[in-house]
This record gives structure tokens, sequence and C-alpha cells, in this order.
């Protein structure tokens, strides 16, 4: 006779059910990963968004708009720098430190963390509800000898980190010059 015996039967079915439980494993992981790039491309975009945010703003308190007088330098005009890094106090609510709509240079925003991240007008950023930012901003130190300075304390780097909705962090910096 030309049919299948039993044993021939549950060796197929026992095949069987490994090679489609090792496919569905396959299908789940990738499934269940699907959305990471997307969420990493845009914590990316609001990486950049803050940096960008952040980097153009002045120097120091103590510097000119646009960066002139420098604050520490023989510019006409020219104050020290502020000795602090973070929020000032602000020049409409004093004793109060600034708020975010109040940040004017780059140091102001040591120490943010946002979550939900907010935008320089202080609304939620649309679509970027369960992220997280946060921002450190240090003196540079010897870390900028490649960028010619004469002082450690004329650049600051800016580290933003980005945390997504699925917990994955990103870095971002840069660095701001006493120009």
């Amino acid at each position: 006779m030309g049919g299948f015996s039993l044993v021939e039967m549950v060796v197929t079915l026992v095949v069987m059910a490994v090679v489609f439980a090792g496919v569905a494993l396959v299908f789940y992981n990738t499934v269940r990963r699907s959305p990471e790039p997307v969420l990493n491309m845009r914590a990316a975009a609001l990486g950049q968004a803050y940096l960008d945010e952040i980097l153009t703003k002045r120097y120091d308190e103590n510097s000119g708009q646009g960066g002139i007088p420098r604050c520490n330098s023989t510019d006409p005009g020219s104050q020290p720098c502020s000795a602090s890094l973070g929020p000032d106090v602000s020049p409409t609510n004093a004793p109060a430190l600034e708020s975010r709509a109040e940040y004017d240079d780059v140091d102001d925003y040591n120490g943010l963390d946002e979550r939900p991240p907010i935008d320089a007008l202080g609304n939620v950023r649309t679509g970027y509800t369960n992220y997280r930012v946060r921002v450190t901003v240090v003196y540079a130190g010897t870390g900028a000898n490649g960028l010619g300075l004469a002082n450690v304390q004329d650049a600051k780097l800016v580290t933003v980190t980005v945390t997504s909705p699925l917990g994955d962090n990103m870095v971002f910096s840069g660095y701001r010059v006493n120009y």
C-alpha cells in the first residue's frame, strides 16, 4: 500500500510544529521591534531640535547679543563671565530663577529635564508625549583643546540626552564657544 503509517504522521506533525514555532518566533520579534527605527528617528530629530535651540543662544549671561563683547575678554565693555551654570535670576520675577521662556544663554539649560518635551515657547511638542529630554552644560575644559582656545572656560559642552518610549537613550552634544 502507498499510505503513511501512524508513526510517520506523528513525526511529520512534530517536525512541522517545530518549524512553525521558529517561524512564529522570528515573526514575533520582527513585529515587536518594527516601531524602533521610527522612534529612534524621532528621538534624533528631537535631540537636534534642542541642540539647535540651545546653541543659538549667547555664550554667557554677561556676553553681548551676537557674542560681542565677549565675557572675560579685552573687548571694550567686556564683563567677567558668570560664575554659575544654570538658570539665572529672572529679570521679571526676581528672586525666582528664569523660566524656560526667559533662557537667554547656553548655560541656562543646564539641569533641564523635561517629560514631555516642550519647545522654546513652552508648548508641549506634538507626538513626543512619552519622550524625555535632559540637558547638561559644562565648561569644555581640556576636551576643547582642538578648538585652539587660550582659556579652558572659553567653550561650553552642551549634552542633550533623549530617552525614547522604549527606554533607549540617545546622546547628542555640541560646543558653544565664547566668540
